[in-house]
């Protein structure tokens, strides 16, 4: 396994994802762009989700970790998002305002005085921003397979039907 420099700061998300998840939280059901969530079910649903994620940050960015493991991950998120009657960019949005939070927790609670403590910083930024480029991309990819299929049963489509709004091979199943 390889070690990360930042393992510090990773460590310090890892312990305190409760508070980074309360403060996402607010942030989520206080930005207009992501109303859909104003529901406590759906909220509780999501903060579970994320707490699994920052409850084991370590694993999800290190170098270590296989990019299908974030993909099924996300891309059943994505369909969880779908089934929840969230729009695609409140998901996307939810994942942008969970990894802003992530980092300003990191910027504020982490004390850098050193060269080393800001490369320790740019590798968490750097594997962070990876691992949810992937997710984001694999969210997207899930919920549009799940709306697929309910195009498909809902209407009586065949494939060439959808084909024609998600294009041959959009998704990695065919």
């Amino acid at each position: 396994m390889i070690r990360l420099i930042s393992d510090k700061l990773v460590n310090l998300v890892e312990k305190n994802a409760d508070v980074i998840i309360k403060k996402w939280t607010q942030n989520l059901l206080s930005d207009p762009t992501t109303s859909s969530f104003s529901e406590l079910k759906k909220v509780k649903k999501v903060e579970e989700k994320a707490r699994f994620v920052l409850g084991e940050l370590g694993k999800w960015v290190s170098y270590d970790t296989d990019k299908v493991d974030i993909g099924r991950l996300y891309a059943k998120e994505g369909i969880d998002i779908f089934k929840m009657g969230i729009p695609l960019c409140e998901g996307l949005k939810a994942l942008i305002l969970l990894k802003r939070t992530l980092w300003l927790f990191v910027m504020y609670e982490s004390n850098f005085d050193s060269v080393l403590e800001l490369l320790q910083m740019r590798e968490l930024n750097d594997r962070v921003v990876l691992f949810f480029d992937r997710a984001e991309c694999y969210l997207v990819r899930g919920y549009m397979e799940e709306m697929n299929k309910k195009m498909k049963k809902s209407w009586s489509l065949t494939d060439e039907d959808t084909e024609k709004i998600f294009f041959k091979k959009s998704f990695y199943n065919k």
